[in-house]
């Protein structure tokens, strides 16, 4: 624990869940090594709220701190496993999850990309996140939400081949430094047993906890 007086500094409770070829358990501070492929990367970073490469050893810190500590976060690091023998560190290749429920982001390593990790880790996920968010019964909610910025094609397929839902296109209301003003595609995903016409949150529908969207989060 961070800080003990302080809940936005406390470090989340362990979790962890393992797939084929992937592990993902709490993210911690000490993961920056790991993450800085991730965060000096052009490639990746355009499509995240800093929009371009964070190179600064103070500022890296406050982003990751930002995504990473806090009492109810669940943000994940994604390991690659390595074989039983295999004596070293698994390498880190992504971070996932949520700081604000019910939204969604993930980030991943630019050298793993068009080999099937992010659809893999997010399957792995959205059981886990449920589980974790309170329900719309507990104050929470009944769908997890994930934004991507209009032209992140990539994105939206892995989201897609997951079961999330393209629900809208919302414009102009996100800006970095790569892209400038630009529009964001948000897509849903209900709670096993809802569904999101019921939950009233597809287009043409309306719910008590659906408001004004966020930013997207990271991509």
């Amino acid at each position: 624990m961070a800080d003990p007086g302080n809940p936005n500094l406390e470090v989340p409770v362990f979790f962890e869940v393992e797939t084929e070829r992937l592990r993902l358990r709490t993210a911690y501070l000490s993961d920056a090594k790991g993450y800085a492929p991730m965060m000096t990367s052009p490639e990746v970073m355009q499509w995240t709220s800093a929009g371009v490469p964070i190179t600064d050893v103070d500022v890296a810190e406050q982003w990751i701190k930002a995504r990473v500590l806090g009492r109810d976060t669940f943000k994940l690091s994604v390991e690659l496993k390595g074989s039983l023998d295999d004596s070293r560190q698994p390498e880190i290749i992504g971070m996932m999850g949520s700081d604000h429920w019910p939204e969604i982001g993930y980030i991943f390593h630019p050298g793993h990309f068009n080999k099937g990790y992010a659809t893999e880790a997010l399957r792995a996920l959205v059981p886990a996140a449920f589980e974790r968010m309170p329900s719309a019964e507990q104050g929470g909610y009944d769908f997890l939400l994930a934004g991507t910025i209009k032209g992140n094609t990539v994105s939206g397929r892995v989201l897609e081949k997951v079961g999330f839902t393209e629900c809208e296109t919302t414009l102009q209301d996100f800006e970095n430094s790569f892209f400038g003003k630009c529009d964001s595609v948000w897509y849903r995903i209900a709670r096993p047993g809802k569904t999101l016409e019921e939950l009233g949150v597809l287009p043409g529908t309306s719910s008590a906890k659906d408001g004004e969207l966020p930013v997207p989060p990271i991509q």
